[in-house]
């Protein structure tokens, strides 16, 4: 692993087509629904309602972009390896070892592809921030879909009212248009406006019903307690030996995430043997056949004699 490499972000990494979507869609969205707010009666609540809906949202987004989470295990090693300090490891439970980063991990870790870096108790990537959301950032990553959301639900009544305004109070619309200080060109340039609100209600309401469905599956995710990638994944495991500590995960469901070797730890003083566990059936077999070639030499020196 790259020096630094596993304290990366969605800022550190090139950005992708997804992540600037977000930026070119999300903030003339927003920064055109300010400008018309004025249009409408009371404007000074809608724009306190809205300003804080977006303070949220950017917080949350910003912070979900900029989070980093990597397995702590796997940084605390890294940094004893970094400063040439030897790693007690028995007084930890060692679940995992995963063979890119060179260190062992937690249990739910997984290491993505696309970040190269093991995320702890991974769920998924979000190509929207170009980031891991694992145990460490799903809190924030949940206020952001739940803030964003509401934010482009209030959007869209701005847009509806303007649009109902324009359809049948058409010269009031103009007069408060008139008397407002932001313009494209000039004090007539409603229609403008008017096909703004069109443009950009079809922009909140395509966003705000895909965020609706993520925030709904979320939840769904949440009350059967497992992780997205648990989700996608369970359902395509091969059936083994509950005893044998291996699990045999079909590779093409999830190409991003890679599965980390899952091994038994038993200290022995100074040694540490790592010993992978194995199933009392294999062993009672490989014990039988040893038996019955010891039977079969006896007989076979019984013939001979």
């Amino acid at each position: 692993m790259k020096q630094n490499n596993y304290l990366r972000h969605g800022c550190t990494q090139t950005p992708t087509l997804y992540q600037s979507l977000t930026y070119l869609l999300y903030f003339p969205n927003i920064l055109n629904c300010f400008l018309l707010i004025s249009l409408l009666d009371e404007s000074v609540i809608h724009y306190i309602l809205l300003g804080l809906l977006t303070l949220l949202s950017l917080f949350s987004s910003i912070k979900t972009t900029l989070s980093c989470p990597t397995d702590q295990f796997l940084i605390l090693q890294i940094q004893y390896r970094k400063n040439g300090k030897h790693f007690n490891y028995e007084n930890y439970k060692l679940d995992s070892y995963c063979d890119i980063c060179e260190a062992y991990v937690k249990e739910n870790t997984k290491h993505c592809k696309h970040c190269n870096r093991c995320c702890q108790d991974f769920d998924h990537h979000c190509k929207w921030v170009n980031n891991c959301v694992g145990i460490l950032n799903y809190k924030i990553f949940m206020m952001m879909i739940t803030s964003t959301m509401f934010q482009l639900f209030y959007t869209l009544i701005v847009y509806i009212r303007i649009i109902i305004l324009y359809n049948t109070e058409y010269e009031k619309l103009q007069i408060d248009n008139e008397i407002q200080k932001f313009h494209f060109y000039d004090e007539n340039d409603l229609d403008i406006k008017y096909t703004l609100s069109i443009i950009m209600l079809v922009d909140s309401f395509i966003f705000s019903i895909l965020l609706l469905q993520l925030f709904i599956f979320h939840i769904y995710l949440s009350i059967k307690g497992i992780t997205t990638y648990e989700f996608i994944v369970k359902p395509n495991i091969k059936k083994v030996n509950p005893q044998i500590n291996v699990l045999n995960i079909i590779p093409e469901v999830i190409p991003n995430e890679i599965t980390q070797k899952n091994i038994n730890i038993q200290m022995d003083n100074k040694n540490t043997i790592i010993e992978l566990n194995c199933s009392e059936q294999q062993l009672a077999q490989e014990s039988q056949e040893k038996q019955s070639d010891q039977t079969e030499i006896i007989l076979n020196n019984q013939v001979l004699q």
